[in-house]
């Protein structure tokens, strides 16, 4: 039956309405991507391809952190190979005071003044050390955290995952670790415990009161003995124990059948020695070894170190042209030494630079992809816009004529 004649329900209304809001709908979603410039706004728009787009935006966002990262990363290691080099400086300075003082033509007193000089230098670079520092942390000396170790280890944060960092190790650089200041010492590795090597405390077997026997005047070694780390080793043979260093032995006291042994006071092992006959010999109060720490025709070793502890400053005042060429010697040494971190630490900006480039190309490609899932064709929805603004306006002018068409059944009351 036709709607014509009815006034109570208006069809042609209602379906004019229906049609216009679904226009007004779908107008006002193509103007909000117009706004946004992305096709999906919410989830309900395209819920497969938020999800996707969402993970890509969390990857894309932790990536240009990363990048940051690496440029504070590569910042830090600036201020470290800047303190590197000025200690290079210093030691290069070193080496021509060294080689003016080995000069047979100078007086005493005017090596002396030399030495004074080399003296502050060996301060500076031990201040240069100090204070070379990025957000409170060394760089060059004793860690991050300023505790004592053979090198500062950092760990950057290079990629958007946890596991994409990059370590890098850069090696103390005080007049110490260089080897033109130290201190006459001898200790095991770990104070009075021997903890390196193959001997564990768990073992009870110690090197109490370690002490260091050379032929030297003051506190520097004699003649050209130089210090650094020996390695000491304990052998088995049945119930035989003996003590080995760089060629020396001696055989234990006290051993029985159930392989005990213990090396005394009396015990003395030569570490190091010269032509002059002078020596560095380990005195041991006390090494214990207990039944079972070695078996039968095996060994254990542990490590020994031994310091001298004058700076190059020190050693030659007072000293002859003869100290100041060793002093030559180990100003070589520390240089090598110095251009090695160097070369390390250049090497660890240079791999940075690579990661930075990689992080940037993977950046712009995930971009890219995020991009073809959310990004708004603007062509295509300006096209919309104007179709859906011309189907809205005749839905108007359809509804009101609908809205209209019932007055015409007024005539046939007339």
């Amino acid at each position: 039956m036709s709607s014509f004649s009815q006034i109570n329900t208006n069809i042609q209304a209602q379906q004019a309405f229906q049609n216009l809001s679904d226009t007004s709908e779908q107008l006002a979603e193509t103007r909000e991507r117009l706004t946004t410039g992305l096709r999906i706004n919410s989830a309900s728009d395209d819920a497969a391809g938020f999800e996707i787009a969402e993970g890509l935006e969390a990857r894309t966002g932790s990536q240009q952190q990363a990048l940051r990262n690496i440029g504070d990363a590569k910042s830090a290691l600036s201020v470290a190979e800047g303190g590197l080099d000025s200690q290079l400086n210093i030691l290069q300075s070193a080496r021509e005071k060294a080689v003016q003082a080995a000069n047979g033509s100078l007086s005493q007193n005017e090596r002396n003044a030399i030495a004074g000089e080399l003296q502050e230098q060996v301060g500076e670079i031990n201040d240069i050390a100090k204070n070379t520092t990025f957000n409170g942390d060394k760089l060059i000396e004793g860690g991050t955290s300023g505790d004592s170790g053979n090198s500062v280890g950092l760990t950057f944060q290079t990629g958007s995952e946890s596991d994409q960092t990059f370590d890098v190790n850069i090696e103390n650089s005080t007049a110490e670790d260089l080897g033109v200041q130290s201190n006459l010492d001898v200790t095991t590795t770990d104070g009075q415990d021997v903890s390196a090597g193959d001997f564990t405390r768990s073992q009870a077997v110690t090197a109490a009161s370690g002490n260091i026997s050379p032929s030297a005047s003051g506190t520097n070694l004699a003649g050209t003995l130089e210090g650094g780390t020996f390695d000491v080793t304990v052998e088995r043979s049945g119930t035989s124990l003996t003590l080995k260093a760089n060629g020396s032995t001696v055989s234990a006291a006290g051993t029985n059948g159930g392989g005990n042994g213990t090396f005394t006071g009396s015990t003395s092992v030569t570490l190091s020695s010269d032509t002059s006959g002078n020596k560095i010999a380990l005195n041991v109060t006390e090494l214990s070894v207990r039944k079972g720490d070695i078996t039968d025709g095996g060994s254990k070793d542990f490590s020994v170190q031994v310091r001298d502890s004058e700076n190059i400053g020190s050693r030659l005042q007072g000293g002859s042209s003869d100290e100041a060429r060793e002093i030559i010697n180990d100003v070589d040494s520390a240089i090598n030494s110095l251009t090695s971190h160097l070369s390390d630490l250049g090497a660890s900006q240079n791999r940075l630079s690579f990661k930075e480039s990689n992080l940037e190309t993977s950046q712009t490609n995930l971009q890219a992809a995020q991009s073809r899932i959310q990004d708004a064709d603007f062509a295509k929805e300006q096209t919309q816009a104007a179709k859906l603004q011309v189907q809205q306006q005749s839905g108007t002018a359809q509804l009101a004529q609908a809205n209209a068409a019932g007055q015409s059944v007024l005539s046939l009351l007339q």
